[in-house]
């Protein structure tokens, strides 16, 4: 074995476990053997061991961590919770579990019989949500506080790019805005939407705003933003948006099926970006 792809092998225990077991009686005779020979992969003893501890384990309870996987740390509150309350008692409480929507901490939390703690959710501040900013800068001229966007930016200490941008955003047509809950909606959100704005143009950012709308349904704003810049999605390609900088990427992703017609050559792609981006209004732009 000269090379080993995938995830560092004492972080990865069950692909280990596997590996030990098809060398085993062929490249290495135990597990300090095989330890030796997987050292520049940076496995030691104790990871080989862990590693057959844990493979050693009930189905069911491994198969929870099917779509998140187990790592290192895992591996080890598995074994404690499996010496502590015994394998079948470990079995059973598997079998009670649903994975769906945990994370790989829920589950050991649940197998150690504790209530899972919900993970924290980062919240961006409410004085830097341009909703907030934009209805700010509105009070202010209608109250004769400032006159001016430079005024109102100097009397509060705000950024005048910020602001600029967040009444922009105030100023875009409530069939797109309305898609955004405001009290997640970040300035960083914001200027990807501007963006795709003046990438694509409002009418066609508005188009894909108002199919979107009529669709039922919980989204995050990334997937909204993506939407937009895209429309609906074939089943075989999806479009996502990123905004670095000051440049605005669009990246087309396919799924590629063994079974089926050829993925896409050049030409089917730049039909396919023509389509997906093009403008309704606008196309004839330069």
């Amino acid at each position: 074995m000269d090379s080993y792809v995938g995830k560092p092998l004492p972080r990865n225990p069950l692909a280990l476990a596997a590996l030990y077991k098809e060398g085993l009686g062929r490249l290495w005779q135990n597990q300090k053997q095989a330890a030796d020979a997987l050292t520049r992969f940076g496995v030691k003893r104790e990871d080989v061991n862990r590693a057959l501890r844990l493979s050693s384990m009930p189905a069911d309870a491994l198969m929870l961590f099917a779509d998140c996987g187990i790592n290192g740390r895992t591996a080890r509150e598995l074994i404690r919770i499996e010496r502590a309350i015994g394998r079948a008692a470990l079995e059973e409480r598997a079998q009670a579990i649903a994975k769906e929507g945990k994370s790989r901490t829920e589950l050991v939390q649940l197998l150690d019989d504790q209530s899972p703690v919900p993970p924290k959710r980062r919240r961006t501040p409410q004085v830097d949500l341009p909703s907030i900013r934009a209805q700010q800068y509105v009070n202010g001229i209608a109250t004769n506080k400032w006159s001016t966007m430079t005024e109102a930016a100097k009397t509060e200490g705000w950024g005048k790019e910020m602001l600029f941008k967040s009444t922009m955003l105030a100023g875009l047509p409530p069939a797109i805005t309305s898609l955004f809950e405001q009290k997640r909606f970040s300035l960083r959100n914001g200027e990807t939407l501007l963006a795709l704005v003046r990438t694509l143009g409002i009418s066609k950012v508005t188009q894909n705003a108002r199919k979107l709308a009529e669709q039922p349904g919980r989204r995050s704003s990334e997937q909204i933003l993506n939407y937009l810049a895209g429309g609906p999605a074939d089943a075989d390609c999806k479009v996502k948006v990123q905004l670095v900088g000051d440049k605005v990427t669009f990246s087309f992703s396919f799924k590629a099926r063994a079974t089926r017609r050829d993925l896409v050559d050049v030409d089917q792609l730049q039909s396919l970006a023509s389509f997906a981006l093009g403008n309704l209004v606008e196309l004839g732009r330069r």
